[in-house]
């Protein structure tokens, strides 16, 4: 792991104190992640993967314990249930297909600035305000 990974963890764990790291193959769990109002919880425990050539890679899709609903319904736009990747913790996992920020990873040598593993997290609140 490197410096700057340990740096955003250290940063993503100062909000999710229950973070959970797996080294062997760079997976994050945050547990009882705030969902907001019209899924059918109000939280669940989110898994994404921190790629190999970050920060000059992007992370890309989070996971979701199956059965995630809106308004009822399963999501359809960029959902995938059963996740064609499976995350290495325990459980059946969704995929949401989606990208960081505005779709543009501009990380910085500051790790406060620019993007970052804690912005990426936070975004995760705007693919859940989309809905479906």
């Amino acid at each position: 792991m490197t410096e700057r990974i340990q740096k955003e963890l250290e940063l993503l764990k100062s909000k999710y104190l229950d973070l959970v790291f797996i080294e062997e193959g760079m997976w994050v769990k945050i547990p009882d992640y705030p969902v907001p109002p019209g899924w059918n919880r109000k939280k669940t425990d989110i898994v994404f993967q921190i790629p190999v050539q970050y920060p000059g890679g992007n992370p890309y899709a989070f996971f979701v314990i199956s059965g995630m609903q809106y308004n009822g319904t399963k999501p359809v736009n960029n959902y995938t249930e059963p996740s064609d990747v499976k995350p290495d913790f325990e459980g059946n996992w969704g995929k949401f297909s989606w990208l960081p920020d505005d779709g543009e990873w501009r990380p910085t040598a500051d790790i406060h600035s620019g993007s970052n593993l804690y912005n990426w997290v936070e975004g995760f609140r705007i693919r859940f305000k989309e809905g479906l």
